[in-house]
């Protein structure tokens, strides 16, 4: 790094930086995102509330919420087609509730999801979590029912478990999205 009269270095040229956020690729991602559910994307001034909240964040996975609007924004598609970060999405929609811009940084977390099942860019965790979505109506299926059963619980949660009609509702729903067009997952 050249250095200026006194030993302080020259001001970093941002301008590389501004030309690629405006390029067409990068447009066209934060597009592509906004076309699967995202609307507000762009809205994001990376404030950090969602990042505070998600249990994503906490768990030390690369790109939680905020990273991922940010890596989006500025075109960082291929980089994320590789992530399993969107897949671990807990759902538990607290970042929208925290969000002082309404991003809805969960719909961007699953518009992401929406992108990577269309570039069949889906690990073997999230295929298992949908096949038992399909098949139980939980994408986290409970084998032992003892913890239940010891605190006075029926041995089924009240859910599509113990409702075998709410269970084939799932079903025909799962059968009519992009799901079931995919292939990763049998629905008989």
């Amino acid at each position: 790094m050249e250095m200026m009269e006194e030993g302080v270095p020259p001001v970093i040229n941002l301008s590389k930086l501004a030309e690629r956020e405006e390029t067409e690729l990068e447009k066209k991602v934060a597009e592509i995102i906004k076309e699967l559910g995202a609307e507000r994307i762009m809205y994001c001034m990376q404030c950090g509330a969602c990042a505070s909240i998600c249990p994503l964040a906490k768990t030390g996975f690369e790109w939680y919420n905020k990273k991922l609007i940010k890596a989006l924004i500025v075109g960082l598609r291929d980089e994320l087609l590789d992530d399993p970060t969107p897949w671990a999405c807990v759902a538990c929609n607290r970042c929208t509730e925290v969000c002082p811009r309404r991003v809805s940084p969960f719909e961007v977390m699953f518009a992401m999801r929406r992108l990577m099942a269309e570039e069949y860019a889906i690990g073997s965790l999230a295929i298992e979590g949908l096949r038992a979505l399909y098949e139980y109506g939980h994408a986290v299926y409970m084998t032992g029912r003892e913890a239940r059963k010891k605190v006075g619980l029926p041995e089924k949660p009240p859910s599509t478990e113990s409702d075998p009609k709410a269970l084939e509702d799932l079903r025909k729903i799962l059968k009519q999205t992009k799901l079931a067009d995919l292939g990763l997952i049998p629905m008989e």
